[in-house]
């Protein structure tokens, strides 16, 4: 044997033991899961929301048609369909880089515009430059979002509105976090009634007020609803900078429709409407509001059974038949709007 034939002969012989260990580490990451499904399911998961969490950030809400959101939000759907998800590390995680995004915005100057927050559920927070408002902002006591994370969320909030005595809107904690720093909060009668600092309010036809805050001065109306037989307001609020929002809560009784036929005849031009996804006359309530804008709300209520978590995918199919411009948003997102 040559001398080039014996050195491509000892580089093949030195280079064995590398690829066999190489192909036995190959396949030791290929078996790491097997016999595992929990871990499997639970690391997919991760991965998953991991990569929900990066789609909505780099794409964020937007009145026009986003392919890219759609999948990130039907994906979301896929995953909080499964209850075995409910308290699992990976969702939770997912909570709290959503929650934190919220309060990091928040903590940023707002110069102009209005900015819409959809914290989770229902639970809204409305921002001007000189005024902060929230709308059934709820964590589920804590055991859903954690009050170290509601708590600098509240305190960006100059007031409390409350539409019905739900727990996934009435939170109990978040009203003791507004109530510590003397803050005002707006609610049914429903709601604590015995709590004589809650400005308890449920008007025959409509309340019309002024609530003085630090900034500013926002003017109020409030319109009686029904969730079936629970009271339910409707807030109509107005903001120094002049920006209407309504936000229905959970709306649902054909009862009141006479009330509000042709609201927008009633009321300043409304910004934006907040809408439940699954009220039953989504295109009435649009028409009676003629807003410029719909944002919808309520997917996905984690204390929900499964038929009942409503789902992203089933607003899409609703929302694109509608006539108006409208925002899907998930968990911790904002939309930033100008007149």
């Amino acid at each position: 044997m040559n001398n080039k034939l014996k050195v491509i002969f000892i580089c093949i012989m030195m280079m064995i033991p590398f690829l066999l260990f190489s192909q036995n580490n190959i396949a030791s990451k290929k078996m790491v899961f097997w016999g595992d499904s929990a871990s499997f399911l639970e690391t997919q998961t991760a991965h998953m929301l991991d990569l929900i969490d990066k789609t909505l950030t780099d794409t964020p809400p937007q009145l026009s048609y986003s392919l890219i959101r759609k999948l990130a939000l039907y994906n979301f759907d896929a995953i909080v369909h499964e209850k075995k998800y409910d308290c699992s590390k990976a969702l939770h995680a997912y909570i709290c880089l959503r929650m934190n995004a919220v309060i990091s915005d928040l903590s940023k100057p707002l110069r102009s515009g209005t900015k819409i927050y959809k914290v989770y559920n229902d639970g809204f927070i409305i921002r001007t430059k000189s005024v902060t408002i929230a709308i059934d902002l709820c964590g589920r006591r804590g055991s859903f979002i954690p009050d170290s994370l509601m708590r600098p969320i509240a305190d960006k909030c100059d007031a409390l509105f409350i539409s019905h005595n739900h727990d996934d809107h009435a939170d109990e904690n978040v009203i003791s976090m507004f109530k510590e720093k003397n803050k005002p909060i707006y609610a049914p009668s429903e709601v604590l009634p015995s709590d004589n600092y809650i400005r308890h309010i449920y008007p025959d036809k409509m309340y019309s007020g002024q609530l003085s805050l630090k900034n500013g001065k926002i003017q109020i109306r409030i319109f009686p609803g029904h969730q079936d037989n629970l009271l339910n307001n409707i807030y109509v609020i107005t903001f120094p900078e002049g920006f209407t929002v309504a936000h229905l809560g959970d709306q649902y009784g054909n009862g009141d429709m006479p009330v509000l036929k042709d609201i927008y005849k009633r009321i300043p031009f409304v910004d934006a409407l907040i809408v439940d996804c699954w009220i039953s006359n989504m295109k009435e309530i649009i028409e009676d509001f003629n807003p410029k804008i719909v944002v919808t709300a309520h997917e996905n209520e984690m204390g929900h059974s499964i038929d009942h978590r409503e789902l992203f995918w089933l607003t899409y199919q609703k929302m694109e038949k509608i006539n108006k411009p409208f925002l899907i948003m998930g968990w911790g997102e904002w939309y930033l709007y100008r007149k």
